[in-house]
Parts: C-alpha cells; structure tokens; sequence
C-alpha cells in the first residue's frame, strides 16, 4: 500500500514598511589640504527594495561656519555633492558647524564639533595568519595593528581608515568585434594608481583603560596575501568628540547585528544634525570633525617562504592600444601620487 504525504506550505509576509525617506548627510572636516567634499541624499525604508543609488538632494545650499560665525559657503557639484573651496581646511582647536538649507527652506544643523588633536602613529606592524590547511599554495591574510602614544589629557577617543594604492596597469579597454573578439587595453597617459579600501569598516578606541599611556596593538585593517609584492598601505588616524565617537559605535555594533530572534532591530540612529525648526524630524549622519596624522607604509609580503594561492609570475600576453587614456578622478582611481610612494 502507498501513501502520499502532501505538505502544504503558505508564504509569511511581515508586511514590513518602510515608512518616510530621511535626509542622510556624510562628511568629514579635517586639517589636511582639501578639498572636502560633502553628500545629500535620501534613505530608503526598512525592507525596501529601491535603489538608493539615484536619491540626491538637489538645489540645496550648504555652508560651515566656525565659532567666530565665519562663513564658508561650500560648492554645489549636483547630484547632492557640495565641494569646500580651494584653500579651506580644518584647525586643531577651532570649533564648527554645517548649515544646511533645502530648497523648500527648510534648514538644518549640526552641534558644534571642536577639532581635537590626535597624537602621531609610533610603530605600523603585521601578522600573517593562514586561512586554510598547508597546500603547494596558500590562502591567507595579514592583520595589520598600530601602537600610538595616547595623551595625558582624558577622553582621547580615536577612529581609524586605510587606503591601498597601487600602479593602474590601464585606465580603459575597448573591445573589437569579429570572428575572434579582442580586448585591448589603453595605458594611462600620466602617472595613475588604483585604490582600495573597506568603505564598511569601522574601527575605534577610546583612552578609557590606557589613558597617557601606549595603546599597543590596536588592529586597523586586514590585507590578502595574493601576491609576494609590498603592499602600499596609507593608514589615517582620526581624532573623534565623545558623541561622535558613540555614534560610529553604535552603528558599528547595528551593521555587525548577528540577526538573532532576541537582536535589537534596526533604528534609526540619531547624529548631530536637526531641523532647526521641528526636532522631532529627524536628519541621519554625522558631521565629522578630526585632526588626522597619517602613515605611509608598505607591509612586505615575500618573507614567509609559501607561495599564495592564484599567484603567477607569467601573467601571459596583453594586447595594448596605441593611444593613451587620461587618469581620471574617481573614488577608485587617482592621479594624485601617494604619500611617500617609492617606485
């Protein structure tokens, strides 16, 4: 005798809405040479499937000032990018705020943000860590940390970021059609680097347990072991207030939310920035302001006696063009040369 076990089983919707877009602003203000460049753009709701790629605040006009209410009107660069002039940057010890006006007039702003100093990196050092068992070839990574000589003063709170630059072999291809497509490639006409970073990362200290002392091995970044060459490494060190400081926490600990039955949802998280007229409207993001002390180094990757796994010195044959492409700007390229860059 044969039975048949039928199971029927329903699709459960939450339902879940996304509720009204908020204004979203990003940006930093730091004492290195600018310019600084700023963004406006709209969210999009909890559960949403919309593309937040194409939300820009347009025709608004924004500006710094500092606390003797100098004024620094900032450069609309369309599609919500505002651009500080040339000549302006940040100073240890002054205070500032960004003003935002909408074209409808409604205006926001930000609390004001001194710019604290932060002390000098001492030493940049790795350790190699492997990713899988022992083969011919090998996957692994190297954590990078950094030892940093906190001040005396209380209430030291730091933020780190990492660029990786290296040589653009070309900086366009084209494709020709036939019965065998050929790429080629255009070689830049100028010196031209490409740049890597962890957009997402976010990595932070405080002085609370080490106050006037030497943070030792804080862990800032972790780099492929997919080639035997040095590895261009340009580490920035951020001075963060106390409440800028919990807000990159929080949404830290938001975006590493394991996603748990007993985990917090998903909020909203309250910057510095408000409606100048309506507190309950809610302005997301932060206005940033940091001293910033860098550090070029090249974290070197042909001392462990193994081979990566993937690397080949005969990368094969490439059909280059006989023009040239002109290096354009883009946060992924550059023809601006690194700092301490060695050829």
């Amino acid at each position: 005798m044969l039975f048949s076990l039928i199971a029927c089983v329903d699709v459960f919707d939450p339902k879940l809405v996304g509720g009204k877009p908020k204004i979203v602003f990003e940006g930093t203000l730091t004492n290195l040479v600018g310019p600084y460049f700023f963004q406006l753009s709209y969210s999009a709701g909890y559960n949403s499937q919309e593309s937040v790629f194409d939300k820009y605040v347009n025709a608004a006009k924004v500006w710094i000032t500092d606390e003797k209410s100098n004024r620094t009107d900032l450069i609309d660069m369309n599609k919500g990018q505002f651009s500080t002039p040339d000549g302006f940057k940040g100073e240890v010890g002054k205070t500032y705020q960004v003003h935002i006006r909408l074209s409808d007039g409604t205006s926001y702003e930000s609390e004001s943000e001194t710019m604290r100093m932060t002390p000098s990196i001492e030493k940049v050092y790795s350790e190699f860590k492997l990713t899988t068992t022992p083969r011919p070839k090998y996957r692994g990574v190297f954590n990078i940390y950094v030892d940093v000589k906190d001040p005396a003063t209380e209430g030291d709170f730091y933020r780190w970021k990492w660029v990786h630059y290296e040589r653009a072999n070309y900086c366009s291809q084209y494709t020709v059609t036939g019965d065998r497509p050929q790429i080629f490639y255009q070689k830049c006409c100028t010196d031209c680097w490409n740049t890597i970073s962890c957009l997402g990362c976010v990595v932070l200290a405080s002085d609370n347990l080490v106050n006037g002392n030497t943070l030792k091995k804080q862990f800032v970044a972790q780099i492929p072991f997919d080639n035997i060459t040095g590895y261009y490494m340009l580490i920035e060190q951020m001075s963060l207030s106390r409440k800028a400081y919990t807000f990159w926490r929080n949404v830290d600990q938001q975006a590493n939310n394991s996603g748990g039955i007993f985990d917090t949802a998903p909020a909203a998280i309250r910057g510095n920035l408000k409606n100048v007229n309506d507190d309950s409207d809610i302005i997301l993001g932060y206005f940033q302001v940091s001293a910033i002390e860098q550090k070029a180094v090249y974290i070197q990757r042909n001392n462990l006696g193994i081979v990566p796994f993937g690397f080949n010195l005969n990368e094969g044959s490439v059909n280059y063009a006989p023009n040239c492409e002109v290096c354009k700007e883009s946060p992924y390229r550059t023809a601006k040369r690194p700092l301490n860059w060695v050829d």
